[in-house]
């Protein structure tokens, strides 16, 4: 689509921890560079605050060149309070101190994003900008004019850069890419990360097998990878599990994974900070209920907390709180989980959870 077809950038919409930036890393990158392209990745996450030094770092490296894997590695760290770059053009190194590149970018720091996208522009083998979490870099105002920047450089260089725009989040992306009065308004093919099959499953089992010199049924796997609402990263750390504790079965595997997750990714801390009302209310978001202020909806949440059916306002008070928590957002009137690993462990909470450690609350 990129390099045989008019459209010059792309935006993937997948849910945290699905294989994003495993399919940026492992297979688009490696595809591109096997073509002669070049590759930038630059992750939105790396530096929240400083937004722009991690651009301008991800285009620094790329033209200094080294293999991608080696400055993955090195995008992974900090950046030192001194950003070293060097120029397109200029011959010499200079220093940029980071907390220079925070808050709102200086008009010359915009200009050397500019120069960047010049010097990897290349119109014969279209240079690859891999922009991972992207939505980040619209969370605020300050980084408008970023993000205006960045849509000029590239409007000006589309035979000589494409891009791919990942994301986690649909509203997000939306507010990116379809909002009307957003600098990027339709500028790139939005398409979603597809969702992995049994072939999947196959080659895990393949591998497992192989590694663990045992098999393990293929039903039993197929209904823990539908379980698991067919999350790899879950459903690998499920077989890991079975592989390190030979005494644990497949239910209580899955149960030893999800106690991990709670603790890796804090689910258990933002639980324990839920009165009841909010881990219910949670509970129907888990379980993909649309209309959350419906009649059999408030009856259910009741029943869930032992409390009287809570009103409207309620239950928005309920939701809002998820979503400052940055657990749960709205897409076209719709409230939904951004995480599916958290849908799958709150669907996991025992019925008691939602009185007893709530009401310590």
């Amino acid at each position: 689509m990129l390099i045989d077809s008019p459209a010059s950038a792309i935006s993937i919409f997948g849910p945290r921890r699905t294989g994003k930036t495993e399919f940026l890393e492992d297979d688009l990158a490696p595809l591109a560079h096997g073509k002669k392209h070049r590759v930038v990745y630059a992750s939105m996450w790396q530096t929240l605050d400083a937004p722009l030094a991690s651009l301008l770092y991800a285009f620094d490296t790329t033209l200094r060149g080294g293999k991608l894997t080696d400055r993955l590695a090195a995008a992974a760290r900090d950046l030192a309070p001194k950003l070293k770059l060097k120029p397109p053009g200029s011959g010499a190194e200079i220093e940029i101190d980071v907390g220079a590149l925070r808050g709102k970018p200086q008009d010359n720091h915009l200009l050397l994003l500019d120069q960047y996208c010049e010097r990897l522009a290349n119109d014969k083998r279209p240079t690859f900008l891999l922009f991972d979490e992207f939505q980040e870099l619209a969370r605020t105002e300050i980084s408008a004019p970023i993000i205006a920047a960045l849509r000029t450089s590239l409007d000006i260089r589309q035979k000589g850069l494409v891009s791919i725009f990942t994301g986690s989040s649909q509203d997000g992306l939306r507010k990116v890419f379809s909002a009307k009065d957003a600098p990027f308004y339709r500028y790139a093919t939005q398409m979603t990360l597809p969702t992995l099959d049994e072939a999947f499953v196959d080659h895990q089992l393949k591998v497992y097998k192989s590694k663990a010199k045992r098999a393990i049924e293929r039903t039993e796997a197929l209904r823990v990878f539908d379980k698991v609402e067919r999350n790899p990263l879950f459903f690998q750390q499920w077989l890991i599990a079975m592989m390190a504790h030979a005494s644990l079965t497949p239910k209580t595997a899955l149960t030893h994974v999800l106690d991990g997750f709670g603790e890796q990714f804090g689910f258990a801390d933002t639980w324990n900070d839920l009165k009841p009302l909010q881990r219910a209310t949670m509970r129907l978001l888990a379980d993909h209920v649309d209309q959350i202020y419906a009649d059999a909806s408030t009856t259910k949440l009741a029943r869930m907390t032992g409390e009287d059916a809570p009103t409207r306002s309620k239950v928005l008070s309920a939701v809002r709180r998820l979503s400052r928590l940055g657990v749960a957002e709205k897409l076209e009137d719709r409230w939904s989980l951004n995480d599916p690993l958290l849908e799958v462990w709150v669907r996991a909470r025992p019925d008691t959870d939602f009185i007893e450690a709530g009401s310590q609350t």
